[in-house]
């Protein structure tokens, strides 16, 4: 990895929630549950949790873990994916903290309404340590 690629990467905070060995997320449950959270669809074809003060500004975002990672709202009744992508750019948001505890709640609603796992961006299991080393990257 390049020192550039390296660099961009620590800009971006990411969380998976994936779905259970030899289980998919699919349709319109995936749907449902992404649309719970407030994420609304938007530019990429991906979702967006959007700021409270703009609609324009995205906080996070969330795509399918599975490449090209799009979401095909026309296609939805077919579509499954073996997890979701949250992750949020720490240069574009002003509030860190805040928003990557709000990012975090909204993987745990995921994982919850989905009966997936919330794991970290090396996709090992999320933990306290985990969790620890994600707030000192944000501060």
């Amino acid at each position: 990895m390049t020192s550039k690629t390296n660099h961009i990467a620590q800009d971006f905070i990411i969380i998976h929630v994936m779905a259970k060995p030899g289980k998919h997320f699919a349709s319109y449950d995936l749907l449902q549950a992404i649309s719970a959270t407030g994420m609304q669809f938007g530019a990429m074809n991906i979702f967006h949790y959007y700021s409270a003060e703009s609609d324009k500004k995205s906080l996070f975002s969330l795509a399918s873990a599975t490449e090209p990672g799009e979401f095909d709202l026309d296609r939805m009744g077919n579509f499954s994916c073996a997890g979701l992508t949250l992750f949020m750019n720490l240069l574009q948001v002003q509030n860190k903290e805040e928003v990557f505890l709000l990012m975090l709640r909204t993987a745990e609603q995921l994982a919850e309404d989905l009966q997936g796992e919330i794991r970290a961006e090396n996709r090992v299991l999320w933990n306290e340590e985990a969790q620890q080393q994600y707030q000192e990257r944000v501060r």
